[in-house]
């Protein structure tokens, strides 16, 4: 029991770090679109710290807006596709970029519902004028995505060695 308690706790405290980073990193540090929140949301197993960063910063530092909805209906593509890839490396190469085209579709779809006239070719305009914003979130997303893959990697490896009583160097 004593050895699941401290487990599950970990997992919680690790989740409230990364909401953190995540919080911390959309308040305008980094370029637009830049951030590591399509990472960690493909990366977590709880949904709640995932969601609850960005609850957190969109109610006391970015506001909402109209097609928030939709926005976040694009958030949500991430932790679903991510528990679909699963550890399988192949699938999270083929769901990652995906999370962030149906992000990019999804999002954009709600500025150009609340913002443009609703025409095909405002939708196209609409879209168009996002895609220097879709580079930045899919470079992003793959860029924090290895450096997740990467941190776990390592990890795993210190935690192999101290568990087998080795020294960690």
């Amino acid at each position: 029991m004593k050895k699941f308690l401290k487990h599950h706790w970990s997992n919680h405290a690790i989740s409230a770090i990364v909401a953190a980073v995540v919080f911390a990193t959309r308040g305008g540090m980094l370029p637009p679109n830049v951030s590591p929140l399509g990472a960690s949301g493909f990366s977590t197993k709880n949904f709640y710290w995932f969601f609850a960063g960005i609850l957190a910063f969109d109610l006391f530092r970015g506001g909402t807006y109209p097609g928030v909805l939709l926005t976040y209906t694009g958030f949500a593509m991430y932790p679903l596709l991510g528990r679909l890839a699963g550890k399988s490396l192949h699938k999270q190469v083929i769901f990652l970029p995906l999370a962030s085209l149906l992000f990019f579709l999804l999002s954009n779809l709600g500025v150009w519902w609340f913002w443009y006239p609703r025409t095909l070719d405002a939708l196209m305009l609409c879209y168009a004028l996002a895609l220097p914003f879709y580079r930045n979130t899919f470079l992003s997303d793959l860029g924090f995505f290895a450096t997740v893959v990467s941190v776990r990697r390592v990890w795993s490896i210190l935690h192999k060695r101290t568990s087998r009583g080795l020294a960690v160097v």
